[in-house]
């Protein structure tokens, strides 16, 4: 895992982000966390014009608690099942490779880092706001990166240990 001495809490970023940390009260790292799907869209927006969303990139996650307890069998106890969708708007640098059947995080990063312009310069009124960097490392498939102007989380579903949402 990370040295947690120079992990960023991002859900002062992330839009709805008391959905997750209700739940588990703190944000997780995300580490074992399973992404089960993962959706492009332009969101019927021109990325040019103003208020654009576009592009965007929807995640769903089957996220966990490992607890300190272990089974007969030497395993950690999992808790807290959860299904949680993400919303990320304003899309730029998306690389992201080895998509599977499994893909396990070993952490999910997010970070702030300033807007750049291409040539320089910027806009009258001062500079522009930070960007979101995020940041996927791998257990097992997809892994990647990229970088968008704002972050939500849609959902959360409670679900059981494999990820199928239960009936409320």
């Amino acid at each position: 895992m990370t040295d947690n001495s120079k992990w960023f809490d991002p859900s002062a970023i992330i839009k709805n982000s008391r959905k997750i940390i209700d739940i588990f009260g703190y944000w997780p790292t995300f580490h074992d966390a399973w992404i089960y799907g993962l959706n492009l869209s332009v969101a019927g927006g021109k990325p040019w014009e103003p208020d654009s969303e576009s592009p965007v990139l929807d995640m769903r996650i089957h996220v966990f608690e490992m607890t300190r307890e272990v089974t007969e069998e030497g395993y950690y106890v999992l808790d807290k099942h959860t299904l949680a969708d993400l919303r990320f708007r304003n899309v730029e640098s998306l690389s992201l490779e080895n998509f599977s059947y499994q893909n396990s995080i070993f952490e999910l990063i997010f970070g702030l880092e300033p807007t750049s312009y291409p040539f320089g310069g910027g806009p009258a009124e001062g500079p522009p706001p930070n960007v979101i960097t995020v940041k996927c490392i791998s257990s097992c498939g997809l892994h990647g990166e990229f970088k968008c102007n704002s972050a939500e989380v849609l959902s959360v579903i409670p679900c059981d240990e494999d990820g199928n949402a239960l009936s409320a």
